[in-house]
């Protein structure tokens, strides 16, 4: 998940998507707000947003939500999620067929 404007293009959230680093962490900017306030503002509008209705974030990458899968049940406390693993067989780029696991 990540925000855009108007035209469609990405907002600085002060690394590319699915970055692997330190910078990554959704809290990163919070600590050090004075290495690119920018995306310390836009990583807090989209943190509350996604929070608000519901969502978890996964701490390390500011990108990552969940929400009623086995992570966000973890983060939350609940005793069941409606999303969990599935084996799935694929042919031709299309799920062919799946099993709950």
């Amino acid at each position: 998940m990540t925000l855009g404007d108007l035209s469609g293009n990405a907002l600085n959230l002060g690394t590319a998507f699915d970055e692997i680093s330190e910078k990554s962490a959704t809290r990163y900017f919070e600590q050090y707000p004075e290495g690119n306030w920018e995306a310390c503002v836009h990583r807090r509008l989209l943190y509350n947003c996604m929070t608000m209705v519901g969502f978890t974030n996964y701490s390390e990458e500011w990108w990552h939500y969940d929400f009623n899968n086995v992570s966000w049940a973890r983060r939350i406390g609940a005793h069941e999620a409606s999303y969990g693993a599935v084996k799935a067989v694929i042919q031709d780029n299309k799920v062919k067929e799946f099993r709950f696991l």
